[in-house]
């Protein structure tokens, strides 16, 4: 008897300790499966994309309605919210003769209209960053960085942030243009190793980003303070800028056989597994800076969830 109340009380203790939330299904099917569900910053909306990454949609949590934004083809490919959440930015794409040719393009969710900042090009390896003013776009590879005004509205009296520098990828390494110069600044954070899938947090002062082949870490802007935080995929910011949420998968080569969503501090502690599932295949988690939500995609059902993190 005194075994299992011990056992009943440290399962309690447990729970209070590392309160879950269900995941709540919101909609997709194996018929019609969802792909890369992001967050707005302010966490009303949901952008999403369909099957191959073609077009884009948004779905509005408040009314519950879905509006389609774009039906071009890879075009829901790492999409990227400005921060007062009303455009998007992405980089479409159409084939012509089997040569792909890809485009740089703000979206807003509200009008409808469409902002091309660049021609359509056969070699855009890169995607696009929005510096975090929203003022700036930047592309870049093969050593060359270009930047274009984004021409979106911005608020008035609207102030810079203490580091307004603009963080991405160059070559897969990471590069930090300093906003007061231009000056563009490139770490190699382990030498030889290639960067990839790389998330700024909200306060602008720290990366998460894969090795390809390796692990996932986290990093000042300023290059030091780099952590390794194991095995992991797809890092992205909880609003403290200090949370990560990413996803760790295994497959058999051919098909994804386990895929869950973690939660981890930047130095590595306090890890936790979110979902903890088996028959579920939960991928590509996104958090609103709103509040500690956030959705992913489960592949094997094609749909989407919403989860609440304590």
């Amino acid at each position: 008897m005194k075994i299992l109340l011990c056992l009943i009380a440290f399962l309690i203790f447990q729970c209070l300790l590392f309160p879950q939330q269900n995941p709540v299904k919101l909609f997709g099917d194996e018929n019609d499966p969802i792909l890369g569900p992001t967050f707005s910053p302010d966490g009303r909306f949901i952008a999403f994309s369909k099957s191959n990454y073609i077009g884009i949609y948004v779905y509005d949590i408040e009314n519950k309605s879905i509006k389609q934004i774009t039906d071009e083809l890879a075009a829901g490919f790492g999409i990227q919210w400005s921060s007062d959440s009303r455009y998007i930015l992405s980089r479409p794409a159409y084939y012509e003769d089997k040569i792909r040719y890809n485009a740089v393009k703000i979206y807003d969710i509200h009008t409808g209209e469409v902002n091309q900042l660049t021609d359509y090009r056969t070699k855009m390896p890169s995607m696009p960053y929005w510096s975090p003013s929203n003022d700036e776009v930047i592309i870049a590879s093969k050593g060359k960085v270009e930047s274009f005004e984004s021409g979106i509205e911005t608020t008035s009296g609207q102030t810079k942030a203490k580091n307004d520098n603009v963080i991405f990828l160059i070559d897969d390494k990471i590069a930090v243009k300093n906003s007061s110069n231009g000056e563009v600044k490139i770490f190699e954070p382990l030498k030889g190793k290639k960067c990839m899938n790389l998330a700024v947090s909200p306060d602008n002062q720290r990366v998460v980003f894969e090795i390809y082949g390796g692990d996932l870490y986290s990093m000042k802007t300023d290059g030091t303070e780099l952590v390794n935080l194991g095995k992991g995929y797809k890092g992205k910011w909880l609003k403290d800028s200090e949370t990560i949420v990413y996803m760790i998968c295994e497959d058999d080569g051919y098909t994804f056989t386990y895929s869950d969503i973690f939660s981890i501090r930047y130095d590595g502690t306090n890890k936790k597994n979110l979902t903890n599932t088996l028959d579920l295949h939960e991928m590509s988690p996104s958090a609103s800076y709103a509040d500690n939500t956030i959705v992913f995609e489960v592949l094997n059902e094609g749909s989407i969830y919403l989860m609440k993190i304590d």
